[in-house]
């Protein structure tokens, strides 16, 4: 290795300091020579007394060992050796997307060529720093967008991606990766294609050219999209129904199918991997995300090489002090004239020292704690640097950014460090105190996300954490990273689990009541919400909600900065759970006092303290009293297929056993057909019925009491509660029929209930006996004195004007 990186300054520099030397010492002789002329030999000696010879000497010998050294300098002394380190540039991505017409597919929503776009566009962010290009194929390719960091106008070609760009239509595979070859720039070390297709290779070349771009360092990543069930393909566009396919000559409908087989093959001949798109697109997020970690690792990474270190600044440095000092020693005896001149470049030379102040100011207040005066010192010295147009050091970005962290000003303490960090390239154990910096600082946005109570944004800064500690981890096998990693995070996850409860679940129809969930009992699928106003209704713009599972399950983190703490849960059964035409209840317990034990529409929790907890929401079917109500025209108590029905009763409940509607009895009213169907809790109910016209009696039932004993429980129906009313304005009506019913023997031959006899009643004989049996109307008057003695009234909240036909109804 060579001392000088340009000795050809040596040579000049030894003639320039022998000619200058001899131009000091003839000049100077030159002097003595003019002063004899003009001056007489006496007065020589007194005229020079103040001239000091070996002054002027030292003076030209001083001047020209500078100008050596300044030679010296400019043939750049090096001995020794450095480590030149440097950031390496980003990767380079290429995406080639299939835009055959097989990507019109809609197996996946709204499209397969649509989904992708929306994938690539969510996922960019990802790539930040990274050179993307884009190449459309279908039977040949094209070169969309060229690779750059203009991430803007690549997803403007993005956008602009649509089926039918390329005219050639089919599915090669081979086209995209020549074309991928030739696009990448010979001194890309890191190369990748994202290929995103159906995988129909109809030319079956996909697999040779992988295997010829692999030997040229080209890394491919396989996208299968579709299905392998196949799907049919639609001309019509995405806003519209799919009514027009794409058929063959032979005007059958194409089917295209995933065949991930060769996707597969061509990635794997390239070291690449395969993923399925899914229907969110997950396959390209986890391509992205292996993608960010590499071009992390890349980023990290440190390329080294070896230089020798110059030694110039010493030279230049002499050389200047040297031609001070000759500049003050002068030529004459008195001292006293030096004084002005050594003063002022003692300042000269300690002026840079002033500003150290700051830097000491800034210790001297971290070392007090003052860390806000701190961090100002060490702005004002990056400043004064600034205003100088000098690099600023990059240690003073990190101490002002380590003065702001533990000041908690953690946005101005994340700005220094990452400037810090920016200009530390070349000094690997710097970087890896900047990264253990910058991990803390995340660390402490997690603690005071967590003092809000914001769990999500404690665990994005835990994750940006725990990405910084590894960071520094793998440069120097960082010790403090590695503590703070593991120990800060045990911290992080004892607060969240301070916070967090989870709560998990089941709704489904509990058909035998035992409050636990059976295989032969149907999920009931919907929507668990917070009821935050506690009406027990769903108010889908301000309570927020999750959605079960098909198998009608679900999950929730409950978030409480104290506990205990309560809530009400709510549960909305979907429509689509095949339980159409069934009325269904919730079976919830009562809430604890002060809350109303009645009518019970959600489930209060109580948390003591965070953990999990189950919480369950059984539906049964409500019992139902049904009938119908039908204008007895002939006032034989049957019902015939002539008789309508009639609507101007009152149904009630009779609870004291008097046969008369009370205030505080349930009443309702039939349908304009005369049917109905009521909700009533569970137990047995004497039916009665009050007609509004006084004139109107009562024809079925047969006894006395003119009323219905029924019991009925949960996933039960008491069923042909029925009731005929006889009206002064229906007996004319029915004359006629009376008439032909007499002329004509066989008809009251017949069955007298066709009607009765159709639906199957279980409770009416189809000729029923001119009185009832003793035994029927004792029970019914022992089952009145029973009720009269244990009723109470019914809750007004649940009371039911009309029948419910679907939903819940409490």
């Amino acid at each position: 290795m060579n001392l000088f990186a340009h000795p050809e300054w040596l040579l000049s520099g030894l003639l320039a300091t022998t000619a200058v030397g001899f131009f000091l010492w003839w000049s100077e002789l030159r002097k003595i020579r003019r002063l004899k002329k003009f001056t007489a030999t006496k007065l020589l000696s007194k005229l020079s007394e103040s001239h000091s010879k070996p002054k002027t000497i030292a003076r030209n010998v001083i001047y020209s060992v500078a100008i050596l050294l300044l030679f010296l300098a400019l043939a750049k002394p090096q001995w020794g050796k450095s480590q030149r380190k440097a950031i390496p540039t980003g990767i380079d991505v290429l995406l080639a997307l299939d835009v055959s017409r097989s990507m019109l597919a809609r197996d996946v929503r709204p499209n397969r060529i649509e989904r992708v776009k929306l994938g690539i566009s969510n996922l960019l962010e990802k790539v930040k720093g990274d050179r993307l290009g884009l190449i459309a194929f279908a039977g040949t390719s094209f070169l969309q967008c060229p690779l750059t960091l203009d991430h803007s106008a690549f997803r403007r070609t993005l956008r602009e991606m649509e089926v039918g760009v390329i005219k050639s239509q089919g599915t090669d595979l081979s086209r995209p990766i020549k074309e991928a070859a030739r696009s990448f720039s010979e001194d890309d070390s890191d190369r990748f294609l994202i290929l995103i297709s159906d995988g129909e290779d109809l030319e079956g070349e996909g697999l040779k050219k992988a295997k010829e771009s692999a030997k040229a360092g080209v890394r491919i990543y396989t996208i299968g999209i579709g299905s392998k069930e196949g799907s049919r393909i639609p001309l019509d566009p995405i806003p519209q129904k799919a009514r027009n396919f794409l058929k063959n000559p032979e005007g059958k409908a194409v089917i295209t199918k995933l065949d991930d087989t060769s996707l597969r093959a061509i990635a794997e001949s390239t070291g690449g991997k395969y993923f399925q798109l899914g229907p969110t697109g997950e396959g390209l997020a986890r391509v992205f995300d292996e993608l960010q970690a590499i071009g992390h690792r890349k980023r990290h990474a440190i390329l080294s090489q070896e230089l020798p270190i110059e030694r110039y600044q010493p030279f230049v440095a002499l050389a200047m002090l040297m031609l001070a000092i000759e500049f003050l020693l002068g030529n004459r005896r008195r001292i006293r004239a030096i004084a002005p001149s050594l003063a002022l470049v003692i300042l000269i030379f300690l002026s840079g020292c002033f500003r150290r102040d700051n830097i000491k100011r800034a210790e001297e207040a971290h070392k007090n704690k003052e860390f806000e005066k701190a961090a100002a010192y060490y702005e004002a010295e990056i400043n004064a640097t600034k205003s100088e147009d000098k690099q600023v050091d990059p240690r003073l970005h990190l101490n002002a950014g380590l003065a702001h962290l533990d000041a908690g000003n953690l946005e101005k303490a994340e700005t220094f460090l990452e400037k810090a960090l920016d200009g530390t390239v070349d000094e690997p154990s710097l970087q890896s105190t900047i990264l253990n910096a910058l991990g803390n600082l995340q660390y402490n946005r997690a603690n005071q996300a967590l003092d809000r109570t914001d769990v999500k944004s404690a665990r994005e800064a835990w994750e940006k954490a725990l990405q910084h500690y590894e960071a520094a981890m793998s440069i120097d096998d960082n010790v403090k990273a590695n503590v703070n990693r593991d120990e800060l995070a045990k911290q992080i996850e004892s607060r969240i689990k301070s916070l967090l409860s989870l709560i998990s679940g089941i709704s489904w129809r509990d058909i035998d009541g035992d409050g636990r969930p059976q295989e032969k009992e149907p999920p009931l699928p919907g929507k668990i919400y917070w009821d935050q106003n506690n009406d027990g209704e769903h108010n889908a713009s301000s309570e927020p909600f999750v959605e079960t599972d098909e198998k009608g399950r679900y999950a929730i983190e409950w978030i409480s900065a104290t506990y205990p703490t309560s809530f009400q849960l709510g549960c909305v059964p979907a429509e689509s759970n095949g339980t159409k035409g069934v009325t269904l209840l919730p079976l919830l317990e009562p809430p604890p006092p002060p809350f109303n034990p009645n009518n019970v529409k959600t489930q209060f929790v109580v948390l003591s303290k965070a953990g999990n907890r189950q919480v369950h929401f059984p539906y049964r079917a409500a019992p139902m009293l049904q009938g119908f109500v039908w204008n007895d025209a002939n006032r034989d108590g049957i019902r015939d297929d002539n008789e309508t029905g009639f609507a101007k009763a009152n149904l009630f409940l009779d609870l004291d056993g008097n046969l008369a509607l009370d205030e505080n009895e349930t009443s309702f009213k039939p349908s304009e057909s005369g049917e109905f169907s009521q909700i009533v809790p569970p137990g047995q109910h004497v039916l009665c019925i009050q007609i509004e016209s006084e004139d109107a009696n009562v024809t079925f039932p047969l006894n006395d009491e003119k009323a219905h004993l029924a019991s009925v429980d949960f996933e039960t129906a008491a069923k042909h509660l029925n009731f005929g009313v006889s009206t002064p304005e229906g007996q004319g009506e029915s004359q006629q029929d009376n008439q032909n019913s007499e002329a004509d023997p066989k008809d009251s031959d017949s069955d007298p209930n066709p009607q009765e006899q159709k639906d199957g009643d279980e409770e009416t004989a189809a000729s029923p006996p001119p009185e009832v049996p003793k035994e029927v109307n004792a029970l019914y008057e022992r089952l009145l004195q029973e009720i009269e003695a244990n009723s109470e009234p019914l809750d007004i909240e649940g009371k039911v004007v009309e029948a419910p036909r679907r939903g819940r109804d409490y």
